[in-house]
C-alpha cells in the first residue's frame, strides 16, 4: 500500500506518506512521515514528531541519501512486523496521522507563493528508491511499464 497527500501549491504544509509492504504472514516494512515541503518548522511537523515520539517499539534507522534528503528526522520505520499488538498500533498511528492531516492541512492555504519546487524535489527522491522497481517487477510487470508507473503515476512532477 502506497499512499501520499500533497497539499495544495500555495501551502507549505508537509507531506504525507505512509506505506506498507506485506507478504502472506507479516509487514516486511512500513514507513510513515510528514515530510518537509515547503516549512520544515511547520505546525503540522511538530505535532507528527510529538505523536510518533510516543511510540516505544519506534527504532531509528539509517537511510539512503534519496531519502534523507526528503524525509524528516521524525520518519517511522518498521519491519518484520508480525505481532497483532504492533499492527494495531501501526493502524492506530496511521488514522490518528491521517485524520490530524486531512483536518489540519488547510489551515496554511495560500500562505505561500508556490512549493512546486519543494514537491518536485520529494517526487524526483522518491524515484531514486531502488526498492519500488524491484519489488514491481518480482510481481510480474515490465521493467518499462515500472518505469512508467513510477515516473507517470506513482511520482509525477508538476509541470
Amino acid at each position: 500500500m502506497h499512499c501520499c497527500i500533497f497539499p495544495h501549491t500555495h501551502n507549505p504544509a508537509p507531506i504525507y506518506g505512509f506505506d506498507v509492504i506485506a507478504g502472506k504472514n507479516k509487514i516486511t516494512g512500513c514507513f510513515h512521515d510528514y515530510s518537509k515541503a515547503g516549512d520544515a518548522n511547520h505546525p503540522m511537523m511538530e505535532w507528527f514528531a510529538d505523536e510518533v515520539a510516543k511510540l516505544e517499539w519506534r527504532k531509528q534507522r539509517a537511510l539512503p541519501e534519496w531519502a534523507t534528503n526528503i524525509f524528516s528526522t521524525s520518519m517511522v520505520a518498521a519491519a518484520n512486523v508480525s505481532d497483532e499488538e504492533e499492527l494495531d498500533q501501526i493502524t492506530a498511528m496511521a488514522k490518528r496521522t491521517v485524520a490530524h492531516y486531512l483536518a489540519s492541512v488547510s489551515e496554511t492555504n495560500n500562505t505561500v507563493e508556490n512549493t512546486t519546487e519543494a514537491q518536485n524535489y520529494y517526487a524526483q527522491n522518491q524515484k531514486c528508491n531502488p526498492h519500488t522497481p524491484r519489488v514491481m517487477v518480482s510481481l510480474g510487470l515490465s521493467e518499462e511499464d515500472v518505469q512508467v508507473f513510477i515516473q507517470d503515476c506513482l511520482f509525477p512532477e508538476i509541470a
